[in-house]
């Protein structure tokens, strides 16, 4: 399992050109790859959850895997349920958190604690 990343500082930028559905990388507008990660650093088997075209109809979920180069990221398309669209040149790209974030945070906790969530919640654990 892929060590998820988070920030709380991250910062909203834009698609610097179009993707299509199946292209595995995708360019932000110059300056602003750093600030996307929010401080956070890639590092091998990790994993960075944001939104292009976030709240519409053409909203896809995708890990950037690795990254930046320059401007560019590579990435895994259609997660959390999404599927794999094109995006057009200037489309918003944010970090969120999805429910497959929780559910993966929920089951790191449960192995490590050698019990569920609801239980450990039971026993002030």
């Amino acid at each position: 399992m892929a060590l998820r990343l988070f920030s709380s500082i991250s910062v909203e930028t834009t698609l610097a050109s179009s993707i299509n559905s199946s292209v595995t990388s995708m360019t932000v507008a110059s300056g602003t790859a750093n600030t996307l990660l929010g401080g956070v650093t890639m590092v091998a088997n990790s994993q960075f959850t944001v939104a292009i075209d976030p709240d519409t109809i053409n909203e896809e979920i995708v890990f950037i895997t690795a990254g930046p180069s320059g401007s560019t990221f590579t990435i895994t398309r259609g997660q959390a349920g999404s599927s794999a669209i094109a995006h057009s040149t200037g489309a918003s790209v944010k970090h969120v958190l999805t429910s497959d974030d929780l559910n993966a945070f929920e089951a790191g906790v449960e192995s490590s604690a050698g019990g569920t969530i609801s239980s450990l919640l039971l026993m002030g654990g």
